[in-house]
């Protein structure tokens, strides 16, 4: 959750960022060519170019931007597919060890259960020795 949240926060810093950076250079822009001596003719055509110029810059850097998001996102789904992949290799090697352990147990707690039913038996044996030697 730390993790999301802190994309979710570095994605908001860097929105704010990119719009406090193009409200300072719209605003700059604008003080420069209102406060330059030309005509106002002149003015607000070059105010119309550098606008355009402007959003046509900011056009390509989002497209670049949007870009290189698209390439993260579609590298984190080959990792998270290549980690989930580990995973369940992971868990059936598990599964198969837990199987083996199990069997093996099986086994050990059977002839445990064997030699316990002998010992029983030879002890049994030998109290009924004991009480025919004693009577």
């Amino acid at each position: 959750m730390s993790k999301e949240n802190d994309d979710r926060n570095g994605g908001n810093s860097f929105s704010g960022i990119l719009t406090s950076l193009l409200v300072g250079l719209s605003a700059g822009f604008l003080l420069g060519v209102l406060f330059a001596p030309k005509a106002g003719v002149e003015t607000r055509k070059e105010i119309k170019e550098r606008s355009e110029e402007f959003i046509n810059k900011t056009k390509e850097e989002m497209d670049k931007a949007k870009g290189k998001t698209k390439e993260y996102i579609d590298k984190s789904k080959v990792k998270i597919a290549e980690a989930k992949s580990r995973g369940e290799e992971f868990a059936e090697k598990g599964k198969g060890k837990i199987s083996s352990v199990s069997r093996n147990i099986s086994v050990k707690a059977k002839k445990a259960g064997d030699k316990i039913k002998k010992a029983v038996k030879k002890g049994k044996e030998k109290a009924r020795k004991i009480e025919e030697d004693l009577s």
